[in-house]
């Protein structure tokens, strides 16, 4: 069940009642919460709900072997047991037939077979982000500045609260484990925060998101040989502006839902769009995401303490697994080399500029400066975009070919995706002074007239929403 339908709404609205009726009595509230967050997991599949559990029970007994290890080499085999466990999860689940179709496609290059199987497997929803989040929590406690779980419920909540399971925010323990633990608040931490979150997300994705996927983004991407280059360029942008509106949309859901439970969710984006480099992108898109790669990947490859080359190497390496990560596909590694090779160009700049004493800041508070790095950071991201959102390779080369014929006339685009593409674009900017605005108003209004501003809300979300709404894009990674 997706959060923005009235399935997941009455699913909540009985969970949010039971949990703070059961606020005096912690740990059956924390087993309600654990069941009422596997119910939702398994109402996708109840295989996926099957595996979670499985996953969280070695995971748990894994950290517990970490935590309680007498020596340093103990704790690095427990650690190395808990890496490959999860990763051939991942692997078996995510990876398996893009490993068996590259074998044989390998094999046929050589004029002989593969004999690997042609398995159907399911990738279940949210694997990747599961993972990833058992993953941080026994490197951290084998680093030793992790929080242990106080018991398996703890951790079990830990791996399955449903606001965040499927497409995260990625929690590391110390954020959400000491929240999980503790006894419920007395009331919602920040009603008008939670408020003002829902309508956001609500907004971005049912409104703006689901508008530019089914009038335009859907059709483009999927069969470019019918549309001109200006439309293809014009879809390209649109893209970039549906992908933050459904992704940040989904993170904004999950904190307002989050908070209605007493529990705070990490932010996961600081307007992306407004960065004037490759670097300060990733820095503000997918911030946990961002900060997981940097953390467990980048920094333990060395970061940028072994010299010009080395550090070139680990960022081509981080970039590689964020595309590897996205799907098992060559478009995303194509993808990601993109970004790695972008990422490498910044750096040697830094480094040349450094060696030879200039000081970045003059030129990056020149508004010139800034300027021409936003406009080619923005159009980086959108281009290198094309092969992501492609259904597969040959269908964004086929993109990239008509966008460069330079063709005018073609379908033509609807004249209402202009506003609703500057609408999203705005949003991007201002939409957290204009979420706040929202936020003191509901906190001014008389308690009686909030539900009145819930119900506003709501009912501009169904009378502004197409007639459908695309699942989240993230459910595919």
């Amino acid at each position: 069940m997706q959060f923005a339908t009235f399935e997941f709404l009455w699913f909540f609205l009985g969970v949010l009642t039971v949990a703070w009726l059961l606020r005096p009595h912690v740990t059956g509230r924390k087993v309600f919460l654990l069941a009422a967050s596997y119910a939702f997991y398994a109402g996708w599949d109840m295989r996926l709900a099957l595996l979670l559990g499985g996953k969280t029970l070695v995971d748990w007994w894994l950290g517990e072997r970490i935590a309680d290890a007498p020596t340093p080499a103990t704790r690095g085999r427990w650690l190395a047991l808990s890496m490959v466990s999860n990763l051939a999860v991942l692997g078996w689940y995510k990876y398996y037939g893009f490993f068996r179709d590259n074998v044989e496609a390998f094999a046929n290059l050589l004029g002989t077979s593969s004999s690997l199987p042609v398995l159907e497997v399911i990738l279940p929803i949210g694997i990747s982000y599961v993972t990833f989040q058992s993953m941080a929590y026994t490197i951290d406690l084998y680093r030793g500045y992790g929080v242990k779980a106080a018991s398996l419920l703890d951790f079990a909540l830990f791996m399955a609260f449903f606001p965040q399971v499927l497409i995260g925010p990625i929690c590391r323990s110390r954020d959400l484990l000491p929240q999980l633990e503790a006894p419920a608040p007395k009331g919602v931490p920040d009603l008008s925060e939670a408020v003002g979150r829902i309508a956001s997300g609500l907004f971005k994705k049912v409104v703006l998101a689901s508008w530019l996927n089914t009038h335009l983004t859907e059709g483009a991407f999927n069969a470019p040989e019918g549309y001109s280059s200006l439309e293809l360029l014009f879809a390209a942008y649109a893209y970039s502006i549906e992908i933050y509106c459904d992704f940040s949309g989904y993170t904004d859901l999950a904190i307002g839902i989050g908070l209605l439970l007493g529990v705070r969710l990490p932010d996961n984006f600081d307007q992306p769009y407004r960065a004037t480099s490759i670097s300060e992108f990733w820095r503000r898109w997918h911030m946990t995401f961002s900060n997981w790669l940097r953390d467990y990947v980048f920094l333990p490859c060395g970061g940028s303490r072994v010299g010009y080359v080395g550090t070139y190497r680990n960022l081509m390496i981080v970039m590689l697994v964020t595309g590897i990560w996205h799907g098992a596909a060559w478009k995303y590694v194509i993808w990601g080399a993109v970004h790695g090779v972008a990422l490498i160009a910044y750096k040697m700049v830094q480094d040349w500029r450094k060696a030879h004493g200039i000081n970045p800041k003059t030129l990056t508070f020149s508004p010139g400066y800034r300027l021409l790095g936003w406009f080619y950071t923005f159009h980086l991201v959108v281009l290198a975009r094309i092969f992501f959102r492609s259904t597969d390779l040959e269908v964004g080369l086929t993109y990239y070919g008509k966008l460069l014929e330079g063709s005018v006339a073609g379908q033509g685009v609807e004249w209402l995706l202009f506003p609703i593409m500057a609408l999203g674009l705005s949003l991007h900017f201002v939409g957290g002074p204009l979420r706040r605005a929202f936020e003191r108003l509901h906190e001014s209004a008389h308690p009686l007239m909030k539900p009145a501003i819930w119900l506003a809300v709501a009912y501009g979300v169904l009378v502004l929403q197409p007639a459908d709404v695309a699942p989240y894009i993230y459910f595919a990674f």
